[in-house]
């Protein structure tokens, strides 16, 4: 005799090949679907993620260049104010300069190496050298150096004919550039 658990068993037939096939294959190409969709997110995310890196560092070589840029004439005018001993005339260029977005600290530095004009009084007087130790002040070119928390000092020479006659230190605030 039969019992009713065999009869259960003859009753359900065995599912057909496309069927068996279908449902194998569906959730698996949903699969496939869903994780192609989150890579691509993740992918399209790293992506910006380096594409706003490499702004902000593009834009800060640009506001570089464009503070060096700037930085040749304001030399020439030091240059010619100091050959007058008209330091009045120069405290009052570093001032302007300082009511600028951007800039901080604006010292004129003599030869020897002390701070002949500054934007922060205190300062005027003492030794540059004490201050910044690691800022090179002979060089007769241009030269940054960076700062902490997005800024750079710029250490701009003032030329006479022969020699230097003085050294323009500015600390300089890059501006954080906006992507679309």
């Amino acid at each position: 005799m039969e019992s009713n658990n065999d009869v259960q068993e003859m009753q359900r037939p065995k599912p057909s090949f496309w069927k068996r096939f279908l449902l194998i294959t569906i959730p698996f190409v949903i699969a496939l679907l869903v994780g192609g969709i989150f890579l691509t997110r993740y992918e399209g995310e790293q992506k910006l993620q380096q594409l706003a890196e490499l702004g902000k560092s593009g834009s800060v070589i640009i506001q570089r260049q464009d503070i060096q840029l700037f930085a040749m004439p304001l030399a020439w005018s030091v240059r010619k104010e100091l050959m007058r001993s008209n330091y009045e005339q120069i405290d009052e260029y570093f001032n302007e300069m300082i009511r600028r977005k951007g800039f901080g600290l604006i010292m004129l530095v003599d030869p020897s190496g002390m701070i002949k004009i500054s934007t922060d009084r205190k300062l005027q007087g003492s030794s540059f050298l004490l201050s910044y130790p690691r800022m090179k002040l002979g060089a007769s070119a241009i030269v940054s150096y960076a700062m902490p928390e997005g800024k750079s000092m710029f250490l701009v020479p003032v030329m006479g004919l022969n020699e230097r006659i003085g050294t323009i230190a500015f600390i300089y605030s890059y501006r954080e550039l906006l992507l679309p």
